[in-house]
């Protein structure tokens, strides 16, 4: 059950750009919980993880998700960060590999049918 996640997260570490995603992850997850007790702080390491990982992955949804998760005050010492770009990680190698669930078509190719 944990035997493809793991391996495509291994296949990911391989890449720089994700190694820099999962370790701006984790060192925001970590100085997360030094500094948690100040919220200004946590405001403001969560502003420049965002930013770094924008920086580093693109644009993605679920970084914004994991940005949510990080403001509501309970879940901030969950490492939201970290596992968000692991599962990102992992579902990209998935597409690398071809274990995409869906076929991208050229613009203006129509759908196969049977």
């Amino acid at each position: 059950m944990l035997k493809q996640p793991m391996e495509n997260v291994r296949v990911a570490w391989r890449s720089p750009r994700w190694r820099r995603a999962l370790v701006v992850a984790a060192i925001s997850d970590a100085l997360g919980f030094a500094v948690f007790a100040w919220p200004p702080a946590v405001w403001l390491l969560d502003a420049v993880t965002v930013f770094a990982l924008l920086r580093v992955l693109g644009f993605r949804w679920p970084l914004l998700l994991a940005l949510g998760i990080e403001a509501i005050p309970v879940l901030e010492v969950f490492p939201a960060w970290t596992l968000v770009v692991l599962a990102l990680a992992a579902a990209d190698s998935d597409r690398s590999r071809g274990h995409a669930t869906t076929t991208p078509r050229p613009p203006g190719e129509p759908p196969q049918s049977g």
